[in-house]
């Protein structure tokens, strides 16, 4: 099986797509999603690709990018391969950012706009990619 590869270049775009890209925009670059839906109390759409949503603001502008299949993707951040257990992400990201927390679910980076869920202590179930000033925003 051919891993989806994801390119993120902190703060700035995924794969070359610019954070602020219009959802227009982006189906036009990646093809019309596979779906769309509500996120909990959301009323503005995500977008389901092969192994990641695509996330957007209320103006319909890519603001994060979440991988929820990561055994399917080869993650680069910076031009670094994302580590594959969830010990090693733990300290990949706490040698980037100060801020980096956990709670019972994971872990979360207000300074670099990151995000990772977990539900067993191996393996992380999905990372999330956003841009600048996501969570302080949120």
């Amino acid at each position: 099986m051919n891993k989806t590869e994801i390119r993120v270049e902190p703060f700035v775009s995924v794969n070359g797509i610019k954070f602020g890209t219009s959802r227009d925009e982006i189906w036009k670059m990646l093809g019309d999603p596979e779906d769309s839906f509500l996120k909990g109390d959301d009323d503005i759409e995500t977008d389901c690709y092969s192994c990641y949503h695509i996330c957007y603001d209320e103006d319909y502008k890519f603001e994060a990018i979440e991988v929820v299949y990561v055994d399917e993707a080869d993650i680069f951040y910076d031009g670094e391969k994302v580590p594959e257990t969830y010990d090693e992400l733990l300290g990949f990201f706490r040698s980037r950012f100060d801020d980096v927390e956990e709670d019972g679910a994971g872990f979360l980076s207000v300074k670099g706009s990151l995000g990772v869920y977990v539900e067993d202590a191996d393996e992380y179930d999905t990372i999330l990619f956003a841009r600048k000033d996501y969570y302080s925003d949120i």
